[in-house]
């Protein structure tokens, strides 16, 4: 699988090639440096640019860039990251951070998020009383040889609210009955958690709708081996949930995507064509759980609000809230206000906790921050990724080129974290050294 992204930083492991120490090695095509990867032990991906050769372990497609004329080639299959978040907006995996908008299911019901030979993952989308006509994330369930043939199944019961309304089995059998509690399986494929945790350590929209904007919550955290990572925050009906995997080999399939580094080919009528769009009529992973409330079924309150029936003076002050460059955020924040009928309540901290995950997703990572857009594509990213640690030193110092974070209260008047110049008044040419979006998270 070839992607047109460069996974640098913590996207992946280096893995020194010979004759290079880490920083990379000549090679005058692409197929000369996945040979040199394929020949060296514990090389599984390459990046390739300007006639240079990385090698790459643990590669991580929602935290790698999208720089021009650098492509990162998997030798062994990546890891992606798929995000359910509201009424279900979903990121799938070759689209994980909503540059290229989100796939809607508002009908209550169970649905393949991926469909694998070896590994099946489901969810249950249901209504709630913010969203009683349009469904929301009310359950999550695994299964498949790839797990050892186990069950997990999580799901909203009712009648109380939060996470005392969920309840988590493994093979049938009720784990993690108290708050916080923890749980580990007899052969030790699944470690599992009920605890409070920060949304935003899973994925920068992780508390979209429900989720608030700071703080430790409510959440549940399931590992299983091999490579599977599933976590969900917990609100008072629906949860929020966040599978990063290892691609499982063979064809995958589902709201999640095809995993195969291309967003065009998961768009609805696609999904359709393939018959992974509609409702599971047999075969559901939810089988033998207890029953989801009648009114998590039953949509109530009329045809839900969105973009296409919104009022007009409601849509102009969603479009002005939800002011955000990725096309999916947005489009769920317009959503959301639309759906909840204003701004306030919900649909409010959907716009300030959409800023902060924005914002958050912009700065630089060294040492768990993004690398800023400083530089011209034309420079490898492994050097702008010195430049960078060097700023940060300066930054200790106080010293870097007079820039400072602050706290400004822009869009909507909803304050967020953003970069800004000492001078308020910052003209053109400086605004030209950060391109926006030239270096966004990527889209596989």
């Amino acid at each position: 699988m070839v992607c047109k992204i460069n996974c640098y930083g913590d996207a992946a492991t280096p893995v020194p090639l010979p004759g290079g120490t880490g920083e990379g090695v000549p090679a005058n095509s692409q197929q000369a440096c996945r040979d040199i990867c394929m020949a060296t032990k514990g090389c599984e991906a390459i990046v390739y640019g300007n006639n240079r050769c990385y090698g790459k372990k643990d590669v991580r497609t929602s935290k790698c860039q999208i720089p021009e004329g650098w492509v990162t080639e998997m030798i062994t299959a990546p890891f992606g990251t798929c995000t359910l978040m509201g009424d279900p907006h979903i990121l799938s995996f070759d689209n994980p951070n909503g540059h290229h908008g989100a796939l809607l299911q508002l009908v209550a019901g169970d649905y393949w998020l991926l469909k694998n030979t070896a590994l099946q993952i489901q969810a249950r989308f249901g209504y709630s009383s913010r969203f009683p006509s349009a469904a929301s994330s009310v359950g999550v369930a695994v299964g498949g040889d790839l797990i050892q043939g186990h069950k997990l199944q999580v799901l909203y019961t009712g009648p109380a609210k939060g996470h005392e309304g969920f309840k988590a089995f493994w093979d049938g059998s009720e784990i993690l009955q108290g708050f916080p509690s923890t749980y580990t399986s007899g052969d030790s494929i699944l470690k599992a958690s009920l605890k409070n945790m920060n949304p935003q350590d899973f994925h920068p929209q992780a508390r979209h709708t429900i989720g608030g904007t700071s703080g430790d919550l409510p959440s549940y955290l399931f590992e299983l081996i091999p490579d599977i990572r599933i976590y969900l925050l917990i609100g008072e009906e629906t949860v929020n949930i966040v599978i990063t995997i290892r691609r499982p080999d063979g064809s995958v399939d589902g709201y999640c995507g095809n995993f195969n580094c291309v967003w065009e080919d998961d768009r609805i009528q696609d999904l359709q064509a393939r018959g992974v769009a509609g409702k599971i009529t047999s075969g559901s992973l939810f089988e033998g759980t207890p029953p989801s409330p009648p009114s998590s079924m039953t949509p109530s309150g009329g045809t839900p609000g969105d973009i296409n029936n919104c009022n007009p003076d409601l849509l102009s002050e969603a479009q002005a809230a939800c002011d955000f460059p990725e096309e999916a955020i947005k489009d769920s924040c317009v959503y959301d206000v639309c759906t909840a009928g204003g701004v306030e309540g919900v649909a409010q901290m959907d716009v300030v906790a959409g800023a902060l995950g924005m914002e958050a997703s912009r700065h630089f990572e060294v040492f768990g921050m993004k690398l800023p857009a400083l530089f011209g594509a034309s420079l490898p990213a492994q050097v702008q990724w010195g430049f960078a640690v060097l700023l940060v030193a300066l930054a200790s110092t106080g010293a870097v080129l007079g820039w400072k974070t602050k706290r400004a209260g822009a869009r909507g008047g909803f304050g967020f974290v953003q970069v800004a110049a000492e001078d308020e008044d910052v003209d053109e040419d400086e605004e030209a050294l950060l391109p926006a979006g030239e270096y966004d998270a990527v889209d596989c």
